[in-house]
């Protein structure tokens, strides 16, 4: 009879790992008993739980966005990112040189020693004149409706769920959390099979198929982040922007709202000035007259509401993407 992995696994070590102390060894041996022990998957769950309860762990407010999350792994080079943008390049014919593409990418910063931030994902794509969308929280279908329409596209996944061992992969979702690392290029949807072909950086062949579901596991990672590439057409243009719907402001950052839009109506109103704009009871383009050159206060509740709403926006967003808002207090 196998021995449970979880008397394996010493409760000191265990706190170690839970704690954050543990050592490389210590990990890699847990992040294995847990890809064979559903006991201690268990175990750990109910221990994270109860720190949580406890306020030893701080709870997640929102579902965050893994924007800034590189993706980097492509033979360990950290290149995935720019190894789908030559793919898709390659696609369309356009012609580019490599050595240029990757200088660019440096001093620009989108390619950094970690890899490339997803944010930054078809950044060479654009600068060559194609029209690259981004969004999250996409489906298959959304994939299946790019492809259909000839764009190209590429998406961020957990890269060690598509080629390492799952039952790792899974463990290290639950203790790590989602490791949205690789970027591929999505080459056909096959709905009645419930496959996905694509083109992965890290793999020998060409193409790699997988099944739908396998697919959709290691793609949950990045918050299932799309990135659609074609040529110009400005009738094609569907935003898409973050779902901030779960954010949930403090009263103290509801209060900052109106600070935040008082000062970017000012922000208007002088980059307006600047332009030779005045105040007029209508607003007239060729004259440069707008009822809106007025202190903030003055305005009208429909004009305060597109600078309050930018303001709740951008503060949710900040909270979305993983940031805090810290006051400093004066002494």
């Amino acid at each position: 009879m196998k021995k449970r992995s979880v008397n394996k696994i010493s409760a000191e070590v265990l706190a170690s790992f839970l704690d954050g102390n543990a050592t490389a060894q210590e990990s890699g041996e847990i992040l294995g008993a847990l890809a064979e022990d559903a006991e201690l998957r268990e175990l750990l769950h109910i221990s994270q739980s109860v720190d949580a309860e406890l306020g030893m762990m701080p709870r997640q407010v929102c579902d965050f966005v893994p924007m800034t999350a590189m993706a980097a792994t492509c033979d360990e080079s950290s290149y995935c990112s720019l190894e789908c943008e030559k793919f898709v390049l390659r696609a369309m014919n356009i012609p580019f040189d490599e050595h240029q593409l990757l200088s660019n990418a440096i001093d620009k910063g989108w390619q950094k020693e970690g890899g490339t931030a997803l944010h930054n994902v078809g950044r060479h794509l654009e600068s060559e004149g194609l029209v690259v969308a981004r969004r999250y929280d996409a489906t298959v279908d959304d994939i299946a409706e790019a492809l259909d329409g000839g764009k190209c596209v590429i998406v961020a996944v957990d890269g060690g769920e598509l080629l390492g061992n799952r039952a790792e992969e899974r463990a290290e979702d639950m203790l790590v959390g989602p490791q949205p690392d690789h970027t591929v290029v999505v080459l056909s949807l096959d709905a009645q099979a419930k496959s996905v072909t694509i083109y992965d950086p890290n793999s020998v062949g060409a193409e790699d198929s997988y099944p739908i579901e396998v697919f959709e596991d290691a793609w949950n990672d990045s918050k299932n982040y799309l990135v659609t590439i074609t040529t110009p057409d400005m009738n094609s243009y569907n935003p898409r922007p973050i779902d901030l719907s779960d954010v949930e402001l403090p009263a103290e950052l509801v209060e900052l709202r109106e600070a935040i839009a008082e000062n970017a109506h000012d922000v208007w109103a002088a980059e307006r000035q600047a332009q030779g704009w005045t105040y007029g009871p209508t607003r007239d383009d060729a004259k440069r007259q707008t009822p809106c050159m007025v202190p903030y206060s003055q305005l009208p509740d429909s004009e305060k509401k597109f600078d309050r709403d930018m303001a709740v926006g951008t503060i949710k967003l900040l909270k979305k993407l993983g940031y805090d808002i810290v006051k400093h207090t004066e002494k």
